[in-house]
Order: C-alpha cells, then sequence, then structure tokens
C-alpha cells in the first residue's frame, strides 16, 4: 500500500499493423482477388498510477479495411473494323462502351476510445467514484468512377459519419461484470444496425462531351456540358429532455453548357467561300510571289523558213508562231483527239490543258454528234464513262476561269462582308442551392436514404440534386420537416444563380477584328418560414445585364449657368408619369387579393391608392427608356430587362495601317483601338412583407401611412445604376522601326446612379488623356561600365592579316554567332538603358440630381495632371539603379471643402544582390 502511494508508473503499450495486404492476385484481375484489399490495425494504452492517481487508464483502437478494384479489359468497340476510308465512318469507329467501371473503391474504420479515471481519497481510506468517458465511431467511405463512353464520364462519391451507440456505463469486465454484459449487447445491436449517422455527403459528376468532330458536317461545332450534385445531412442537436431540434439536409447543383462555332472552318464547306477565303486572306499573295521567276533577257527573234522560201522573203515566220503549234510559250486552248471507247472499261483521256472548266465535245469520224459522258480527274486528265466500242473524235476548250470574271470578284466581295462572323461562343451556368433544417428523418445506408411511410426520405432527386423550391412543401406534406415548432427559427433558404455569356468575333475585313461580348448574370434568393402557417416567404436578390447606352453618352451635362441642365434628365422626369399611367392601366380590372378586411375581394378602386410616382415599378423603366434612348409610350415596363434585351458591348482593333508605304516607312507596328462597355445593374433587393399577388407578378402592398392598398410588384429596389465606359474611346499603340515606343489613349467613363429612397439621381463623369513613351539605348556606357564587345567582331579584328584559313574562321564564328544574340551579352548582362515617359490628364465631376425638385447641384470634381519619368539601368548582375520622378497637380472644381494641390516626388533606387 505504501509502495502503491509513492511511486509514479506510467506504462504505454502500442501494435499497429498498417496496409496489411496480400500480392495475389489473378492474371486478369477480377473483384475477388485478394490484393483488392488491404488491412490496418492499431491499438494504444496509456496506464498510469501515482500519489494522488490509483489509477488512470486510457485506450484507443482503431481497424481498416481498404477495398480497391480497377478492372482490366477491352471496350467494347463494334464498329472498329469497319472498312472504308471516309470520315463518315469516324463517329461509328469512334463508338465505344465501357461496360465495366474505371475503378471502384470502399474504405470503412473503427476507431474507439475510452478513459477511466479513479482519484486517489488522501484523507480516508475511501473509494472515489470512477469517471470515464467513451466512444466509438464508424466511417464508411465509397468512390466510383464510370467513363461509360469516351465522351460521357461519370463519377460518385459518398461517405458516411456514423457513431456506434454506448450506454453510459463504465466498461470494466472485471469490476462491472453486468454493466459491460449491457454494453456488449448495446454494442453488438448498434453495429448490426451500421451505427447512428452524425454525418453524411455524397458527390455526383457527369460530363459529356458532344462528338461534333467527328462529324465532318458538324465539325465546325464545339459543344460539351457538366453537372455537379452534391448532397449532405447533419444530425441535430438533441436537448435533455430527448427532444431534437431537427437536423439539417441540403443539396447543391450547378449545371455548365459550353458552345464554340468556327465558322471558318464552317466556309470552307463550300468552294466558293473557301477561294474567297484564300484570296482575302492574302495567302494567294505568298504563294504568287513564291512562283515568281527572274524574266529572261530580251532577245532578237530568230526566223524560220518556210519550205522553198528564201531569206528575207514572205515566207520566214517568226519563232512564236512555232511555239504556239508546240505549245511551249502560252497555255494550249484547245485539244483534239481520235479516241477508241471500250465497253469493258473506262477510257483516259490526258488533255494537259491545265484548266478547271472546260468544254467537252464528241463526234464521229464521219462528223455527227456523240453525246459523252465523261468526269474531271484533274485539271490535265478527263475519263469517258460511255460504254461503247466505236472510235469517236475528242475536242477539249479550257474556258476561262472563273477568278479572271469580273462578277466572279464583285461576288466575293460581297461574300467576304458576309463572311464577317468568324468565331462565336456561348457558355451558361446554373447553380442552385437548398438548405432545409428541422429536418425530422435521418438518413439509411444507401445514397443517403431512409424509408418512410411517403417513401424515400429525402428522395434519391433531393440527393442528385433535381428539385425546387416546391420541395419545402412537398416534404412538409409528407411530415418530414417540423412545422408548428417554435423551437425551430431558421428557415429554409434557397439561392438560384444564372450566368450566361456570349461572345462573337468580327472581321468584316482583313486587319480589322471586332469582340462582340454580351452577358447576364441573375441572382435570387428566398427563404421560406416553413414553421408558421401560410409559410411566409421572403424574396433577395441582384441582377446584372450588358446594354447600350450610346445614344445619351455624348450629350452635355451642363454648367452652373444652365443649372447643370440635361437633356435626357429632363425626358427622365418626362417619362415618369407616362410609365405610371402605363402601369396604372394593367389594374383596370383588378380586385383586392385579400380575404379578409374592408377591401376583401373588392374591385381596385385609384381613390384608394396608386401607383407610385417613384416607386421602383416606375423609376426604373423610366432610367432606362430615357437613359437607353427608348421611347417612353413603347419601351418595356420590366423592372428586370428580358434575355432578348442583353445587348452587346464590344472592342474594335484595327492593324492594317503598317502596310501603307509612309507607315511601313516608319513603324514597325501602328495599331487603332476602340472598346465600349455598358452595364445595368439592379443592386441587393429584397421583397415586400405585406405584398399580396393579383395576377403574373402584379399585386398590392399596404400603405405604412395610410393602410390603402397601393399596387406594386414584390421588389423593394433601392438602387439601379449603369456603368459606361469608353476604354479607350481612341487608342493608338505604335512601335518605331528605331525600337521606341508610344501609345495615346482617350478615356471616358460614365456611371448613373438611380436611389429609390432618395429619389435622386447621381451622374459621375470621367475624361481620361493618357500619353506614353518608351525607348531603351542599347549597349551604353555609364558611370565606368563596362561595354559590351562583340566576341566575333574580336575575332575578325585578331583574324587580320593570318591568311585565308583565320578569315574563313572569323566567318563560320561570325554566322554562328548570328544565330544566338543572347551569346554576345558578357555574362548574360546587357546594358541597356530603359526610359518611359507616362503623362495623363483626368477631368472628374459629379452631379447630383433631385427628381422631386428637378433641380441638379455639382457635389465634386476634379481636374488632375499626372508626370511620371522612370529610367533603369543593369551595371551587372549584382547591381541594378532605377530613377523616378513623379509630378502631379490636382484642382478641385467644386472648392468648399477642398483645395488645390500639386506634389513632386523623385528618387535614386539602387539595387545590390549578394545572391546571385
Amino acid at each position: 500500500s505504501l509502495r502503491s502511494m509513492t511511486e509514479s508508473i506510467v506504462k504505454n503499450k502500442n501494435i499497429s499493423f498498417s496496409n496489411w495486404k496480400s500480392g495475389y492476385q489473378s492474371r486478369k484481375p477480377m473483384p475477388w482477388d485478394p490484393a483488392n484489399f488491404s488491412l490496418s490495425y492499431a491499438h494504444s494504452q496509456k496506464y498510469k498510477t501515482g500519489e494522488t492517481t490509483v489509477y488512470e487508464n486510457e485506450e484507443t483502437w482503431k481497424a481498416s479495411l481498404t477495398y480497391s478494384y480497377a478492372p482490366k479489359y477491352t471496350p467494347l468497340e463494334p464498329f472498329k473494323n469497319l472498312q472504308g476510308k471516309s470520315k463518315w465512318l469516324d463517329i461509328l469507329k469512334a463508338q465505344n462502351l465501357q461496360w465495366l467501371p474505371q475503378s471502384l473503391q470502399f474504405n470503412t474504420d473503427i476507431s474507439r476510445q475510452y478513459y477511466e479515471y479513479q482519484e486517489r481519497d488522501l484523507d480516508t481510506d475511501s473509494k472515489l467514484p470512477v469517471t470515464w468517458s467513451n466512444q466509438m465511431l464508424w466511417n464508411r467511405n465509397f468512390s466510383i468512377r464510370w467513363d461509360i463512353f469516351k465522351s460521357l464520364k461519370l463519377s460518385y462519391t459518398s461517405a458516411t459519419h456514423a457513431e456506434i451507440e454506448e450506454p453510459y456505463r463504465v466498461v470494466n469486465k472485471n469490476l462491472y461484470p453486468d454493466d459491460y454484459a449491457v454494453w456488449k449487447d448495446s454494442v453488438k445491436r448498434s453495429l448490426l444496425s451500421f451505427g447512428r449517422p452524425l454525418t453524411y455527403s455524397s458527390s455526383f459528376n457527369a460530363s459529356y462531351s458532344v462528338p461534333f468532330s467527328k462529324i465532318p458536317i458538324f465539325d465546325w461545332l464545339t459543344a460539351d456540358a457538366s453537372y455537379n450534385a452534391s448532397y449532405g445531412w447533419k444530425r441535430g442537436t438533441e436537448l435533455e429532455d430527448g427532444r431534437t431540434l431537427g437536423h439539417v439536409a441540403n443539396t447543391q447543383r450547378s449545371l455548365n453548357v459550353n458552345g464554340r462555332i468556327n465558322f471558318e472552318t464552317l466556309y470552307k464547306k463550300w468552294k466558293f467561300l473557301e477561294e474567297t477565303e484564300k484570296r482575302f486572306s492574302g495567302n494567294n499573295k505568298k504563294e504568287d510571289k513564291t512562283k515568281k521567276k527572274t524574266p529572261a533577257p530580251k532577245t532578237s527573234k530568230p526566223t524560220l523558213k518556210k519550205p522553198g522560201a528564201e531569206p528575207g522573203k514572205e515566207g520566214e515566220q517568226p519563232a512564236e508562231a512555232e511555239g504556239k503549234d508546240k505549245g511551249k510559250d502560252k497555255p494550249k486552248k484547245g485539244f483534239s483527239k481520235e479516241v477508241q471507247l471500250c465497253d469493258t472499261v473506262e477510257t483516259e483521256v490526258k488533255h494537259g490543258l491545265d484548266a478547271k472548266r472546260l468544254t467537252v465535245r464528241a463526234t464521229t469520224l464521219d462528223g455527227q454528234t456523240y453525246q459523252l459522258k465523261y468526269k474531271k480527274t484533274d485539271a490535265n486528265t478527263i475519263k469517258i464513262l460511255n460504254s461503247d466500242t466505236i472510235p469517236i473524235k475528242v475536242n477539249i476548250v479550257a474556258k476561262k476561269p472563273l477568278e479572271e470574271k469580273l462578277w466572279y470578284k464583285s461576288a466575293q466581295v460581297l461574300a467576304r462582308v458576309l463572311m464577317m462572323v468568324r468565331n462565336a461562343s456561348i457558355s451558361y451556368r446554373n447553380t442552385y442551392s437548398l438548405n432545409l433544417p428541422g429536418f425530422r428523418t435521418e438518413i439509411g445506408d444507401a445514397f443517403g436514404q431512409k424509408r418512410t411511410d411517403n417513401g424515400l426520405s429525402p428522395g434519391l432527386a433531393f440527393a442528385f440534386g433535381m428539385v425546387g423550391d416546391n420541395f419545402v412543401q412537398k416534404a412538409a406534406d409528407k411530415g418530414w420537416l417540423m412545422t408548428n415548432d417554435s423551437s425551430i427559427t431558421t428557415p429554409a433558404s434557397m439561392s438560384n444563380m444564372s450566368d450566361l455569356q456570349v461572345k462573337v468575333t468580327l472581321e468584316p475585313i482583313r486587319d480589322v477584328k471586332i469582340d462582340l461580348n454580351a452577358s447576364r448574370t441573375d441572382n435570387r434568393s428566398k427563404s421560406i418560414q416553413f414553421m408558421y402557417a401560410g409559410m411566409p416567404t421572403t424574396l433577395s436578390g441582384s441582377f446584372n445585364q450588358t446594354t447600350i447606352s450610346l445614344k445619351t453618352a455624348f450629350g452635355k451635362m451642363g454648367d452652373i449657368n444652365t443649372g447643370y441642365a440635361s437633356k435626357p434628365f429632363d425626358n427622365f422626369i418626362n417619362y415618369l408619369p407616362v410609365i405610371q399611367q402605363r402601369i396604372q392601366e394593367r389594374y383596370a380590372d383588378a380586385r383586392y387579393p385579400w380575404q379578409a378586411g374592408a377591401y376583401a375581394g373588392k374591385p381596385f378602386d385609384p381613390a384608394n391608392g396608386t401607383v407610385g410616382l417613384y416607386s421602383a415599378d416606375v423609376m426604373v423603366p423610366a432610367f432606362l427608356a430615357a437613359y437607353c434612348g427608348g421611347d417612353a409610350s413603347k419601351s418595356s415596363l420590366d423592372i428586370f430587362p428580358s434575355l432578348w434585351r442583353m445587348l452587346p458591348n464590344w472592342s474594335l482593333k484595327y492593324s492594317g495601317l503598317v502596310k501603307l508605304p509612309w507607315f511601313s516607312e516608319h513603324f514597325k507596328s501602328f495599331n487603332l483601338n476602340h472598346a465600349y462597355k455598358s452595364i445595368f445593374t439592379v443592386g441587393a433587393y429584397n421583397s415586400f412583407t405585406s405584398w399580396m399577388e393579383y395576377m403574373d407578378g402584379l399585386g398590392f402592398i399596404t400603405d405604412i401611412t395610410s393602410g390603402n392598398p397601393i399596387p406594386s410588384s414584390i421588389y423593394n429596389i433601392s438602387t439601379v445604376s449603369i456603368n459606361e465606359s469608353f476604354s479607350p474611346l481612341i487608342g493608338v499603340d505604335m512601335t518605331f522601326n528605331s525600337g521606341m515606343t508610344a501609345k495615346l489613349e482617350f478615356k471616358k467613363t460614365r456611371t448613373l446612379n438611380l436611389s429609390m429612397t432618395s429619389v435622386a439621381l447621381t451622374e459621375n463623369y470621367s475624361d481620361d488623356i493618357v500619353v506614353g513613351i518608351g525607348y531603351k539605348v542599347k549597349d551604353i556606357s555609364l558611370f565606368g561600365a563596362k561595354r559590351i564587345q562583340d566576341p566575333d567582331s574580336a575575332k575578325k579584328k585578331s583574324s587580320k592579316g593570318k591568311g585565308k584559313d583565320s578569315k574563313a574562321d572569323s566567318k563560320t564564328s561570325a554566322s554562328a554567332g548570328a544565330g544566338n544574340s543572347s551569346n554576345r551579352k558578357v555574362g548574360g548582362v546587357s546594358h541597356d538603358l530603359n526610359l518611359r515617359i507616362d503623362f495623363s490628364y483626368r477631368m472628374q465631376s459629379a452631379i447630383n440630381r433631385n427628381i422631386q425638385t428637378a433641380t441638379s447641384t455639382a457635389t465634386s470634381g476634379s481636374t488632375a495632371y499626372k508626370l511620371a519619368i522612370n529610367a533603369d539601368y543593369t551595371f551587372s548582375r549584382l547591381l541594378t539603379m532605377s530613377a523616378f520622378f513623379d509630378w502631379q497637380k490636382n484642382k478641385p472644381l467644386v472648392s468648399q471643402s477642398s483645395y488645390p494641390t500639386t506634389t513632386a516626388d523623385f528618387g535614386i533606387n539602387i539595387k545590390f544582390s549578394l545572391t546571385r
């Protein structure tokens, strides 16, 4: 007893087997091969006793089993050996079926932790009670990957985190045998039921690529789609009285669809369009240049004598006359030959006219016309298809090529303009998520489903993300939700995001490239209070879409003398009553949707409340009509513009000026740039809680002041905006033949913010002019830096006077050095001086326009100038130096709260590195 109180003893025991498996495997891998299984086991025990501790025992067990199977087999390719070289057979030859998954994996592990502790009573000999804690967990993971076809790929994973339920008792077989028996029986029953889940998660992925490339008529198309779904479940909190706050189930899906049209490939399907493409792409010109030869020197033409003619008489003919007969100097225009037909084989005739267009006629030997059937093999050969045995005379005449005809060239010009669309692509992405608290049922053993009287809960559609907002009502009707329970305060929440991107590349003429892009993003969220009667619903979200506000982009904002008068703003004020009247007409035959109260079921009476003149329903359509150049009497009344009103923005680049003689003499490149972007945005919005629907999104809200019903949409929008920018309006990028670069840009931006809360419109304008010049002075010596010497030139100097052999060696080294200019750098360092000068001018202004009083006030604005000069020079691989000078001047337009400022910064940076 004294020893147990005076000695401190700590005992640690550990044993583990990791990844214990057999190497036995069948020649052809089979699912039951021992090599597919691996085992792991670990057990650790820590025992401690001492002066204040009777004993402290902590034990941990963990066992795991892993199964992995990857079958090896030959996919089914029934059409692989089809005979024929036709491209139409490629789609059949490419068909294959992977009739087994590529991989199948399963992992399970059970872990148990048990802790038991008894403290020693130092005052008396009585034994203190034993404290303990225990936990047993069972994790299961499953994954499968199956590429059914080359273009269709599937994968699925799931993970279950479960608890083996144990009675809250001391697990000690020697001290408490009865409690141990109860614990053993409880654990056994829990293991047989796979434990009680704590969390569950699964994910499903599918992707498909349409095999357009295997279909000759559709090889100009590219399309693919992917679908991802995830499902999660988490056990809810349990109270001491046995009640639960409900579990949490959630699902999410994401759909991505991408498509691309390559019109350049499509145009090549037609011979005429292909020839037009070659003509205007410049390929023919390059080929003509390579075919040009040096003209032969002019010589006097020799003469040939006719038989019996004397020299210098009329019988003499120029040599070219003979050339015409022989067909050497000029191409032949006609061909004639007697041909013997054969009824067993096709007769081939080589005419040697080198022409694509021919006129072929045939006659019999007695001069009668013969109906000839033929086909062109190439530009110099035809095949006669008549099955006959008579001799005939074939006359072939080459037609004038279509390329030399005026109407053909004009048609090509028109076709090239119509072929301006070069590429087009579309991308659509939709993401939906549903989070459902207060879920009553637990999960089962397969796909996270539990069998109930109303079917599988929450259902396979929920597990694979194929549900919508109506699932909340469906789950409540089936008794899966804890409705009418005051302990549940978190609502069901849904979010839906859709994003559409469309891009088109145009090339109306050579060297002019126009990129069009249109986008639309719609975020919508919903929360449903399913625990209350009627399930009150709240909406929220945001929205943006590309548009064109070009008609008012260059309008004058006015000045202080005119009260900052603006024609678009005046139109906006005038449009408000027009839009209000049009919306009011929608409620002409409406009845109040309330089922109780003074207005229940009665016809709409404008005397009780009309559409608000300064409500979002009126101001947003009037705002879009006024600043996007619409007509208030015909423009759309939608707060969120429809998909068909998604207008494109663009960027333009022209690089063809450098091909003109004067530009090519002075510039390596000369590019003109222009870009336009305008986006309509609806800021974060929510819904009116008192809104009641009348019909098709129309309804009424209760006026807070009077209590009367007012016609209104469900959306409570606080702000909308139009962000417009010309970046640049006009821009020039040029590179001189001397190596100097220059840039000139004029940018213009405008931001229009309409606030329904303050009933005001804020306009922000910005005009920027940017000029930049850069130049590199090569191989310059500064501050004693050693100038780079070309090793080839040094060799040439040393080789002077050494004879022909040394000169030959010098030439060889010079030609080798020309192929790699970096060899001329001493130590890989180039002593170049880089200079850069940038100047910018910016004028900003902001106007606040009160909509109720139709007055405008300048709130802020400034004129800013900036000059930046930078130079950097490398002395060696260890030492670099740079100098800078920055000068800025800011002059406010409204001097109530600011004053003019001028700042100048200059300095020198020297960097010395010891690590190179």
